[in-house]
């Protein structure tokens, strides 16, 4: 080896050594990693505001939340005590936020032009709630019965980057503003034929906020085949499913023979015409359960 060979050899040696120190000295000196800590949310009820949350027992972190809403006049704890879906969250192990409506009558608006803007509050309150309740972000629902089926329904579309998906009960789309294209979500539909409340085809004379015409937006917007099966489940009730839809996406409906305006099941019964028998909450989390957040589902 020659003289030169010897200096280019020492000065690369002495340059890997210095390296080597360098990344040791750098390892040494990072702090150590800190394990998260598991997130456990204290079972029962509590009050957010003017919303109830409720946490079911022995339920594994992280939960799925399901958002409930009332009808026209009601509020979040009268909403837990009527529909049973504590009850139903207790033995499935989700937790469900009962939020009351912002306006005097304590009815939800269903459109831009409606004061106060409960999307807003909603959107403000649901940090909150997932972190009490340690809620999968991934699994975000929304029901409601007749008003509160309708905000819902709004939910649905307005924040369909954040609600996997939404099962209105006994519904009022009439005063809804168009979704637009783009938006995507999972939707189950529950409604009577006899509801003289929220009429299951729509309110003469133009009919809007017909159930078909709620559905087939979904079903455009969703990606679905515009022709449904059907099955007939149990006495007075047919299912129909849209084959097709977007990966992640479902649009179905219950639909109810001789069923009144209400929540299916509800205590004390109401609606009081139910030949059916049909249990909402059952349904609801059914469909809920098969669903997480898709996403780009608030594009448009």
């Amino acid at each position: 080896m020659t003289r030169r060979s010897r200096l280019l050899w020492s000065l690369t040696a002495a340059v890997a050594a210095c390296g080597a120190l360098l990344a040791l000295a750098a390892r040494t000196q990072q702090p150590p990693a800190i394990a998260a800590e598991p997130c456990s949310p204290a079972p029962g009820d509590r009050m957010l505001g003017t919303a109830l949350l409720h946490v079911p027992k022995h339920a594994k972190a992280p939960l799925a939340l399901v958002l409930a809403f009332h009808g026209a006049g009601g509020d979040g704890p009268g909403m837990a005590g009527y529909s049973g879906l504590s009850q139903t969250a207790d033995r499935y192990g989700f937790a469900v936020l009962y939020p009351t409506a912002g306006s005097a009558r304590h009815f939800w608006s269903l459109n831009a032009s409606m004061k106060p803007d409960d999307v807003a509050s909603i959107k403000a309150l649901l940090p909150q709630a997932m972190t009490a309740a340690c809620a999968d972000p991934a699994r975000i629902y929304a029901t409601g019965v007749s008003n509160g089926g309708g905000f819902a329904a709004r939910l649905g579309c307005e924040l369909a980057g954040t609600i996997a998906a939404v099962a209105p009960v006994a519904g009022g789309y009439r005063a809804l503003d168009d979704c637009p294209d783009g938006r995507r979500t999972s939707v189950l539909e529950i409604h009577g034929t006899s509801d003289h409340v929220v009429p299951y085809g729509g309110k003469p004379p133009d009919y809007k906020g017909a159930v078909s015409g709620f559905l087939a937006g979904w079903v455009r917007r969703d990606g679905c085949d515009a022709t449904a099966t059907h099955t007939r489940p149990e006495k007075g009730v047919v299912r129909f499913t849209h084959a097709g839809c977007a990966p992640g996406l479902a649009v179905e409906h219950l639909r109810l023979t001789g069923t009144d305006h209400g929540w299916p099941g509800a205590s004390p019964p109401f609606p009081r015409h139910n030949p059916s028998q049909l249990e909402a909450n059952e349904e609801v989390w059914r469909f809920f359960a098969k669903h997480r957040l898709v996403p780009g589902g608030g594009a448009g």
